[in-house]
């Protein structure tokens, strides 16, 4: 379904970014740049990788080709630093799904301070417009992937939002409020691409089973950083999706090698909402 060069983002781990990764590993793709700033959990997406690869192909033959870079998605330097590895490595890019982000410090706004804001916003908006930036720009100047397509492309980006972009919560103004953003300039991005056949949609996940909403999955801190995250009881919030289930990460995985894939080239500036009916009840 997937053919070509594929970047993910925030891809370490068991959450979202590395089940997107070993989707997109098993759907075609033969190069995949994956970066993540915990060098540790990168290694693990990268291992699972392989194996599946090795078990999928005893030959040795049609070998995934991986470049991966930790680094901190929040400074620009790092951004500009991938993106001139793309270039130099593979010339092109076909996917690009952006998927770094934190969770919210779960305050009220008059309860939070701008550490809190800068932090969130930083990573979870700022970075992804400076990534969807430096994408927009390779995918504009390369040639069709499959010129003789009727639904060719020239690259599809993903912004991995959330449905608390669409509905509110307690305690989650800026979190709320820097998903809310992607969806915007997701809207915005797409009309500004169409003319050049790049498409660019988003993600609303759910209460899917992630470090993020699973602290007994969180790799450990690294010394002297604030841990944005409280434990948090769910299962009021679970239950008010009617499929009354946290989602898994393959499941919104699933969707987003759909929406990236040529099958789904009708589609345009949408957000679309994986949550098992949180927001429609």
């Amino acid at each position: 379904m997937l053919s070509g060069v594929a970047l993910i983002t925030g891809a370490g781990g068991c959450g979202i970014g590395s089940a997107i990764s070993r989707t997109f590993a098993k759907s075609g793709i033969s190069k995949l740049i994956l970066t993540d700033i915990n060098e540790k959990t990168l290694k693990q997406t990268i291992n699972l990788i392989k194996t599946n690869d090795n078990d999928n192909n005893n030959n040795n033959d049609n070998k995934i080709e991986i470049l991966a870079l930790n680094g901190d998605i929040s400074d620009t330097k790092f951004i500009d630093y991938l993106f001139n590895e793309i270039k130099l490595k593979f010339g092109r890019l076909d996917y690009a799904i952006n998927n770094a982000g934190i969770s919210g410090n779960n305050q009220s706004t008059d309860k939070s301070n701008l550490n809190d804001f800068d932090k969130i916003t930083n990573i979870n908006f700022r970075s992804l417009w400076y990534c969807s930036k430096k994408e927009l720009e390779i995918m504009k100047n390369q040639e069709f992937k499959n010129p003789t397509n009727e639904r060719k492309q020239r690259g599809s980006i993903i912004n991995i939002a959330s449905q608390l972009g669409i509905v509110g919560r307690p305690d989650a103004p800026i979190y709320c409020a820097s998903k809310s953003a992607v969806i915007g300039l997701t809207r915005c991005d797409a009309i500004d691409a169409s003319p050049y056949q790049i498409r660019v949609n988003a993600i609303c996940p759910g209460i899917i089973h992630t470090p993020m909403t699973d602290n007994s999955l969180r790799p450990t801190l690294a010394a002297g950083t604030k841990d944005m995250q409280k434990p948090m009881d769910l299962t009021e919030s679970v239950n008010i999706a009617p499929m009354k289930r946290m989602g898994t990460p393959e499941e919104i995985a699933d969707v987003v090698a759909f929406l990236s894939s040529e099958k789904a080239s009708f589609v345009q500036g949408a957000s679309w909402v994986v949550d098992g009916g949180y927001t429609i009840n």
